[in-house]
């Protein structure tokens, strides 16, 4: 009953008009730095964290917080509606997102999206109240071996996006790998693929590799391709998904939260692991796996669902243990040590008014998504309606403006246009590109915590199998790997059956 009394203050105090106009704010900023491609939300709140200073520490949160909600989901938009994924965990969206705009569904689609996503957001928010204490427990039981193991699940939730063809995926897969390897050594500090160019010393960014391989490399196959990358009008009146559709994809949507909870609250996963380990899942389970990647909206409403749900979580780690879940809770983090408050046990006990008055405002902000998702949706949708020609420029300029906004580096607007004219020939031929930014984002990641693993306990290559977690979550990824194949291992054995029958009849 305290819980539920604290957190009815909390509502009130974020109803005030002040308070909710901050929320309001901070996720039409998120939304839409989401939305624009190149753009990161998490560069919207730092460059959002001076304002900061000027507002109290519990307004700081609200604003922070409703850019980190509407981040989350913006990225969607451009993915769905121009198959350029506005942030990395947006990347699962237009596999299937973009085949529905394709078709003329893109309205059913961005419905299916926000939906998808206001219900992954709300559960994790409620789930941040109510379940803040266990799930800090859990999470202070990881350490190295454990995110290597997570972070080893989402690498190999590829498998599930090969469809029929998982050497390729897996070539694809391995050079992104490469590529992430290409800089300064994590735990050596020696150089590695630099050839002597300094620039290459810092490392290639995952989000220029993006931005080149879909962005830019959109573009160049509209061009040579002299291709409308306008979607088709859709035949009769264009409608969005009902409340029925809505409610026959609730088993992707509930799959999709609950894994997106389970991933959000290990420090350091964030996003884009729940979304492609919730699309690889899906995938498997879902009567429709095998169509996957073609526009079924199941594999459009399970990420979705994943990546909005990891928002509330990544912030039990925060507010329970002061450890930041995610970059963009490393920024929250940062806004309230400026504030001279220090996130942990004790701040349940010293300030519970403003800490429920911030799990009131991440409720409030996952409802609200829905209009502002519609609205910037609205906006994206006239400026499809101009000429591709123009469409392309804008994309092009837009992308490098993102390009360069990394790091503030000429060098990584070069690097974007070669992975552009990369990403134009892998379309051509028909070599998948998802696979690569995947290896890019999670093989660094994977890489860090397994060396730091091993350093720390003395060369003692068993450590990733003696600890009980990472050892289920390794066994799970293996399990995974083996269900993903078992389809392509039966049919090839299914082949050779009738072929040694022919032969014997012969």
């Amino acid at each position: 009953m305290q819980t539920l009394d604290f957190l009815l203050a909390g509502f009130q105090a974020a109803f005030q008009i002040g308070a909710f106009l901050t929320i309001v704010v901070g996720l039409l900023i998120g939304v839409i730095a989401g939305a624009l491609p190149g753009i990161s939300f998490v560069n919207a709140m730092a460059m959002a964290l001076p304002f900061t200073y000027a507002m109290d520490v519990t307004h700081a949160m609200l604003f922070l917080g409703g850019i980190y909600v509407g981040g989350v989901f913006g990225g969607s938009i451009s993915a769905i509606m121009i198959n350029v994924p506005g942030t990395p965990a947006s990347l699962p969206s237009t596999w299937d997102g973009y085949a529905m705009t394709k078709r003329g569904q893109v309205k059913r689609a961005l419905t299916i999206a926000v939906t998808a996503s206001a219900t992954g957001g709300l559960v994790s928010a409620l789930m941040l109240t109510f379940l803040s204490a266990p799930f800090a427990s859990f999470a202070m039981k990881f350490s190295q071996p454990e995110f290597f193991a997570a972070t080893v699940l989402g690498l190999v939730s590829v498998i599930a996006i090969a469809k029929d063809r998982p050497i390729i995926t897996m070539i694809s897969l391995l050079i992104g790998v490469a590529i992430g390897t290409v800089g300064v050594d994590p735990l050596y500090g020696q150089a590695r693929f630099s050839f002597g160019v300094p620039e290459v010393e810092s490392g290639i960014r995952f989000v220029v590799v993006m931005i080149g391989l879909f962005a830019i490399g959109e573009v160049v196959d509209l061009v040579s391709t002299d291709r409308d990358l306008r979607p088709k009008k859709p035949q009769g009146k264009a409608s969005g998904a009902s409340f029925r559709d809505i409610l026959n994809l609730k088993g992707p949507i509930l799959r999709g939260t609950g894994i997106g909870c389970m991933i959000g609250v290990i420090p350091g996963a964030g996003a884009t692991p729940g979304a492609v380990i919730a699309y690889g899942i899906e995938k498997q389970v879902n009567p429709r796996g095998s169509e996957f990647g073609t526009g079924v909206e199941a594999g459009l409403a399970a990420p979705e669902a994943a990546k909005n749900a990891t928002t509330g979580a990544a912030m039990v780690p925060l507010l329970t243990l002061g450890i930041p879940g995610s970059a963009a809770t490393a920024i929250m983090l940062a806004a309230m040590m400026l504030q001279g408050v220090n996130p942990g046990p004790l701040l349940f006990v010293m300030d519970p008014s403003m800490v429920y008055t911030i799990f009131a405002a991440m409720i409030i902000a996952n409802v609200l998504m829905i209009g502002a998702g519609v609205g910037v949706a609205q906006m994206f949708s006239t400026l499809m309606r101009t000429p591709p020609a123009i469409l392309a420029g804008f994309i092009v300029v837009l992308s490098l403006i993102g390009a360069f906004g990394v790091r503030n580096n000429i060098f990584d607007v070069y690097v974007c246009l070669a992975f552009g004219v990369v990403g134009w020939a892998m379309k051509r031929v028909g070599f998948p590109s998802a696979p690569l930014v995947l290896g890019v984002i999670l093989g660094p990641l994977a890489e860090r915590y397994f060396l730091t693993a091993v350093a720390n306990s003395h060369q003692d290559f068993t450590v990733f199998f003696t600890r009980p977690i990472s050892a289920t979550i390794l066994l799970l990824a293996l399990v995974f790997v083996l269900w993903s194949l078992w389809p392509s291992v039966k049919s090839l054995v299914g082949r050779r059956s009738v072929q040694e029958a022919g032969l014997d009849s012969n």
